[in-house]
């Protein structure tokens, strides 16, 4: 599976002021960890870890030590975790008691930086980003997100026959079914599954962006899917087409940096081969592992 890196790493520059310096200056257990995907609080606690006061769009320097918990760090922005990624590779959320800075100056200890100086400025490096990331919040790949999960509230029209009535329908792609809802915004009602493993998913050419949708057998039910985007009706047609072609009820969730198993994936019975390796998930709790159904 194709991984994606830190684009860009290499260019984007960390821009110190006179605190950053400050800061560093006399203790080599003191550094920087450079934050991506959120906004870090400016303001200075009276004592304990410290922020930078140079703010950007997606990168922000955070001062703290090596005895600097994740906790600590959340306490100080009003956050609710931290995330690591090694090597562009998966993102796993950071326990309450690890220490970033100390991972970052550990990683460069092990790539052979033996000078306390020297490991102090590589670490407020941005450029290291292309080798370990440190994210205020879960970053969210699209393309992975699109293979777990797609939903939307699209026009959609059941059977094949004329007399069906067109209506907005809160609509969902997940595992190894199609899932439509009986009202819209809302799946407290009746929920509509269709299988599509050896079923149908076609083009209706006579409707812009409308797909539609069969089951497999002599008991097929179909839907009609009207997209309002190309974009929308290309990405649910090429994910819809990957089931349908598939001759086992196999959903691949391997290597998505996972923390609970997709809500609807188990809407539909026929799931005979599932797998989670490589991911992040807990035994007990929502979504863990423990409250598969069985």
């Amino acid at each position: 599976m194709k991984r994606n890196g830190s684009r860009g790493c290499v260019t984007r520059k960390t821009r110190f002021g006179s605190r950053e310096r400050d800061w560093l200056k006399g203790d080599t257990q003191r550094g920087c960890v450079c934050l991506y995907g959120g906004t870090v609080d400016p303001q200075i606690p009276a004592s304990g870890p410290q922020a930078s006061s140079t703010p950007q769009t997606d990168l922000q320097l955070v001062l703290c030590s090596t005895s600097t918990t994740v906790e600590e760090l959340c306490a100080q922005r009003d956050g609710q975790g931290l995330y690591v990624q090694l090597h562009g590779d998966l993102v796993r959320r950071l326990e309450p008691c690890e220490r970033p800075l100390q991972m970052l100056y550990e990683y460069l200890a092990a790539m052979g930086y033996a000078e306390p100086v020297q490991v102090q400025q590589e670490a407020a490096n941005s450029d290291l980003s292309c080798l370990i990331r440190f994210y205020s919040e879960r970053p969210v790949n699209a393309d992975q997100q699109e293979r777990t999960l797609l939903k939307g509230v699209f026009n959609v029209r059941k059977g094949k026959s004329q007399l069906h009535k067109w209506a907005e329908r809160q609509v969902i792609l997940c595992g190894t079914c199609l899932i439509v809802a009986s009202v819209k915004d809302s799946l407290t009602g009746k929920m509509h599954i269709l299988p599509l493993v050896g079923g149908k998913v076609e083009e209706v050419k006579r409707r812009q962006h409308c797909l539609m949708f069969s089951s497999a057998g002599s008991q097929a039910q179909t839907y009609f899917v009207n997209f309002d985007t190309l974009a929308d009706y290309q990405r649910w047609h090429r994910q819809a087409a990957k089931v349908v072609s598939q001759t086992v009820s196999l959903v691949d969730l391997s290597c998505y940096s996972l923390e609970v198993v997709p809500e609807y994936l188990f809407y539909s019975q026929d799931v005979t081969h599932l797998n989670l390796r490589h991911n992040f998930m807990s035994l007990q709790g929502p979504g863990g592992l423990l409250n598969l159904p069985r």
